[in-house]
């Protein structure tokens, strides 16, 4: 008996991957038919297929919604996955890279090049600074994400760390980086403030191929990457006694998650600006549709993470039209009740 039960809810946890499966083109497809401009299905599938069409359809199906449905895919999958990775790590259910302060250091590396180079071009909005400005801020998000992960970590006690003193401690620097995010914008970022407002909101409007092309590699190696750790990870999930009695060197696999982690967080922030609760809310999805099957959990919290935000960017681009919600807000109204649920559940 109970091994048919346990048969049947394994055949449940993969219908459930089947069905995301099975979604994710569907909401992709969507973000391409739906939007301001009002397009039949058969002009979007004729432009797809042949490439060419009205000039009007082809520029707004290749290049407006196509690179922005792809950015956002991606982008969801990195955050989704890098919440995934910091739960594991610090076995709470409450930790993401937004309230372990990864996201804030993200944003400070990239307004920092923002502010920077606009002085230097006398007010060019950020994403018309050229190729070389937008190249530098996946690399100087990285860094300040790291930056600001070594420094939560380091402050935490680093090998001798409490889930409780992480997450405390990532709340306060977030809170600090954030600060000193608002004072440059402030003192020097006043030729800015409008568009850093609509990045910092978390908003994909206007993302390109130029932005998708900066995007990839960095989300290739840090998915790459996250193959890579899955099995350590795993071990991650024990207590400290009994990951060291199976022989992992702690230490450097923490330091390893962190970083991949903060790989992903940092260049989809660069590119989207921070959305927050995502990595907080799908791996607790993945969790309910696969209970004690970490490799489903895995592949569920990656398209998941695909598919809100996609969902999430086509409400913002529809709900208000034809002006848009940023999906970095629509995020914060589902993640926030969600995150106050999950903190009532906490010891």
């Amino acid at each position: 008996m109970i091994a048919a039960v346990s048969g049947l809810s394994s055949h449940k946890q993969w219908l459930w991957l089947g069905a995301l499966v099975c979604l994710l083109p569907i909401v992709l497809a969507l973000n391409l038919f739906l939007g301001a401009s009002e397009l039949s299905p058969m002009e979007v599938i004729r432009t797809l297929l042949a490439g060419s069409g009205q000039e009007h359809v082809v520029r707004v199906i290749w290049e407006l919604r196509l690179p922005r449905a792809i950015a956002a895919a991606l982008i969801g999958s990195q955050l989704a996955l890098a919440g995934f990775m910091l739960q594991s790590l610090t076995r709470n259910p409450l930790a993401d890279s937004g309230l372990l302060g990864i996201s804030a250091g993200a944003s400070l590396g990239a307004v920092l090049v923002v502010v920077g180079a606009g002085t230097l071009s006398s007010g060019v909005a950020v994403y018309e600074q050229g190729e070389s400005v937008l190249a530098s801020l996946p690399a100087a998000a990285l860094l300040g994400g790291l930056l600001s992960a070594v420094l939560v970590y380091g402050l935490s006690g680093a090998s001798a760390l409490t889930p409780l003193r992480l997450i405390l401690t990532g709340v306060v620097c977030a809170a600090i980086l954030n600060a000193l995010v608002t004072g440059l914008l402030g003192l020097w970022g006043q030729a800015h403030t409008e568009t850093i407002a609509a990045w910092l909101a978390g908003s994909l409007n206007g993302r390109s191929w130029e932005h998708l092309n900066v995007l990839l590699p960095w989300s290739a190696l840090g998915l790459l990457a996250a193959i890579l750790i899955y099995r350590p990870m795993r071990l991650l999930r024990l207590v400290d006694e009994q990951a060291l009695s199976l022989g992992l060197n702690l230490s450097l696999w923490r330091l390893l998650t962190i970083a991949t982690a903060t790989l992903l967080t940092a260049s989809a922030v660069a590119v989207s600006g921070p959305i927050g609760f995502i990595g907080l809310v799908v791996p607790h999805l993945a969790q309910g549709f696969a209970p004690g099957h970490m490799a489903l959990q895995y592949l569920i919290t990656a398209i998941a993470g695909a598919v809100i935000v996609l969902a999430g960017d086509l409400a913002g681009r529809l709900v208000l039209a034809p002006y848009e919600l940023p999906v970095g807000v629509l995020a914060a109204l589902i993640g926030v009740p969600t995150f106050l649920y999950l903190l009532r559940r906490q010891p």
